[in-house]
């Protein structure tokens, strides 16, 4: 019986230099978070705003649990794509607002969302 495989080699095994740097690399990250849950709705509502937020603001605009709303600002702190500031008053009041990096993804999120309504993915 002849190994299919073997004889092919790696020919029909897609190789990872065919993989973009994003998709092999720590950045791999981002690329996933853009795959979760509110994730462009989020980042759309912020790059819209242009001014820092609340969390209840972005809760019920968003319309969003608390639990995923939480974990998705902790996610854009992390990769530095949102400022989170926290004011020392009583009650506290915490602002999240868009990184000199997350502004920059706003006409990259253009772009996407228009080729996708001009490619009737909607």
């Amino acid at each position: 019986m002849i190994d299919i495989l073997r004889a092919l080699g790696s020919f029909m095994q897609p190789g990872l230099e065919d993989k973009p740097v994003c998709l092999k690399s720590a950045s791999r990250n981002f690329i996933d978070l853009l795959g979760r849950s509110h994730v462009l709705q989020m980042l759309h509502f912020m790059a819209s705003q242009n001014k820092p937020l609340r969390f209840n603001i972005l809760k019920r605009e968003l319309s969003i649990t608390a639990t995923t709303l939480s974990r998705r600002l902790e996610d854009f702190v992390d990769l530095g794509l949102v400022i989170r500031e926290v004011f020392a008053e009583v009650p506290a009041r915490v602002e999240y607002s868009l990184s000199k990096k997350g502004k920059s993804l706003g006409p990259v999120l253009r772009n996407l969302f228009t080729w996708v309504e001009s490619n009737n993915l909607e």
